[in-house]
Order: C-alpha cells, then structure tokens, then sequence
C-alpha cells in the first residue's frame, strides 16, 4: 500500500506531498527497483547523515542555500514551540516540517535536505526542546525507512487486506512513538484511513449507485469538520484540473483556461497555475532538445566513451546541477 503524505498548506495553495513508499522516499525516481542490499545501504547512509548533523550546534552548522526551485517561495509556516520548562511541545504540524523539505527529495540529496530539516530546527528551539525535535527526526526517519518491510499492497486492495495493512502500520508506529505522539501526529490520518476502510466495505456490499451515494454522504458527515472541508476541497480541485484538461485537449487558449481557474479560484492562485504550466512547457521542451540531441549522438557512430563524454557535455551546457539529477532520473523514460 503506497504511503500518503500529509497534506501541506503552502503559499496559501494546498499542495498534497509525494506520496510513496519509503524506498522512494530516500532513493527517488532514479532507483525505484532497488534490490534490499542496496536499499539497506540507503538506509544506512540516511541514518549516518542525520546522527552526524545532530552532533553539530547551530553554529556549527551551514547554511543550507537557497530552496529548490519548487519550493521557492513557499513555507511550511511551522513555528516550533517549547513549554514553560523548554520541553518540546508536540505539535501536529511538526512532522510536516520534515515532509515540506523531503518533498524536494527529487531536486536535490538527502544530505542537502537533512541539513535544511537540521538548520530549521536549530533556528527555531534551544535546548532541551532542540534535541527532543533531534530525537523525533532520528525516529520519524527509522519509521519512514521501516515502511518499505511492509508488504506492498496493490492498487485497489479488498477491505480485508487494507485492514491488514492498518493493523501492521499502528503496530509500527508504537515502535517508533509513544501514545502521546502517535495522538498528536497521526490521529488525523488513522481517522481517514479508517474512512478509507470504510470506503472499501461499502464497495462491496454490492449496492446500488443511489445506496452507495447514500451511505457514502453519511460516511463523510462522520469525519472532522477538517477533514470533510479538505476532501470538499481535494474534490473541488480535481474538478477543476478536469475541467481544465478537458479544455486543453479541445485546444482551447491559456486565456480561457485562466478565466475557467479564475472563476473557481482567486486570481492570485489562477495566475500562478498559468505560470506553472508555461514553467512546465519550457521543461518540458528543454527535455525534448536533449532527447532529440542525446538519441542524435547514440546514433552517430563515435565510440561508447566519446559519446558518453559528449552526452555528460550536452548535460552540462543545458541544465545546472540540480536539473541535471532530474533528467538523469528521467532519462530512461525519454
């Protein structure tokens, strides 16, 4: 069963992290048939890392840079907090901290993004609270990496194996949380995954459309009032990237796609929609001239070590570092 990542609120615009099994979500899109050894020595190495930037005071540690591009302008607007006695306070919003920086596991290391996760933490708390977020880092990376043991489920799994599935991921987090944590990290998600279970039963109950539309609203008049405004708003949403994937591929202009946005959404949200799709046409057609070029010198008879060097030449002058990690995590697919 894949992993979801909790939902994030960035930039006013609500954006649901990758979600992933954990393999992927340390190795990335480069090794996704990674054999166990490899996968362990991954786990190792991510393990290696954080303890030696958990040695490091604030001082002692660098500055991480700028953001990744996707993550630029954006923040997770998590203020840590500390009790009267400068004991960490548990937060919902804390493990979001980690998943903002570990959805640019894509853009750049893991090393890059544990000094970043390290760096916020040092900046926000002192001690003892510091060491306790330390702490729950260190656990919350063991209980990431833990979840690639599962067993993987398919894509549309029977009640019966999700509810397997939930049972061996409430008895992994009370490995890794105590009582406390598990209530204020995970009690948001254990409340949708059992939505979610619920979902799977009244599917195969065999009703009819009508039934099943009925017994689905009363389902969701059971959940938070939270959780029944995200999913009224995850619907809205895939609603509207229909309705404007619908008006793409009848070849309608970027004016009536923005006017189809802007009525749903504020003209703010409307108008960056419109610059992330031109941001992806120019990607996308910087990744076409190089796979038009790279197939170009496969095909031109030097040897297997000139057109290897040309090939690292071609990366080199089209792409900076970082998207260089990404088409060379893409380039089988292109």
């Amino acid at each position: 069963m894949p992993l979801r990542f909790r939902p994030l609120a960035i930039a006013s615009v609500s954006l649901t992290l990758l979600a992933a099994t954990a393999g992927y979500f340390f190795a990335g899109h480069a090794a996704p048939t990674a054999s166990p050894a490899s996968q362990s020595a991954k786990a190792v190495q991510v393990r290696s890392l954080n303890q030696q930037l958990s040695q490091h005071s604030s001082a002692q540690l660098p500055n991480p840079g700028a953001l990744p591009v996707p993550l630029q302008g954006a923040s997770h607007g998590v203020v840590l907090q500390a009790d009267g006695n400068g004991q960490l306070r548990l937060q919902p919003e804390l493990l979001q901290l980690f998943d903002f920086y570990f959805s640019a596991i894509d853009e750049e290391p893991v090393a890059q993004i544990l000094l970043r996760i390290h760096h916020d933490l040092a900046s926000q708390l002192h001690e003892p609270a510091l060491a306790q977020a330390r702490d729950l880092l260190k656990r919350y990376l063991d209980y990431r990496l833990a979840m690639a043991d599962l067993p993987a489920g398919n894509a549309a799994p029977s009640a019966e194996t999700f509810a397997l599935h939930l049972e061996a991921l409430t008895r992994l987090r009370g490995e890794y949380f105590s009582a406390e944590e598990i209530q204020a990290f995970f009690s948001s998600d254990q409340s949708q995954d059992q939505f979610m279970l619920a979902q799977l039963r009244l599917n195969e109950r065999g009703l009819s459309p009508e039934q099943q539309r009925h017994e689905l609203a009363l389902l969701e008049a059971s959940l938070p009032a939270e959780q029944r405004a995200v999913r009224q708003q995850v619907s809205r949403d895939g609603e509207l990237y229909a309705a404007s994937e619908a008006l793409r591929a009848a070849g309608a202009s970027d004016e009536a796609i923005y006017q189809l946005r802007a009525s749903t959404l504020d003209p703010q949200a409307a108008s960056a929609l419109q610059q992330l799709d031109e941001q992806r046409r120019q990607w996308q057609a910087r990744l076409q001239a190089y796979a038009a070029e790279r197939n170009r010198l496969r095909q031109s008879g030097l040897s297997p070590t000139d057109q290897q060097l040309a090939i690292e030449q071609l990366l080199t002058q089209g792409f900076d570092e970082r998207e260089r990690l990404r088409v060379m995590a893409l380039d089988a697919e292109l």
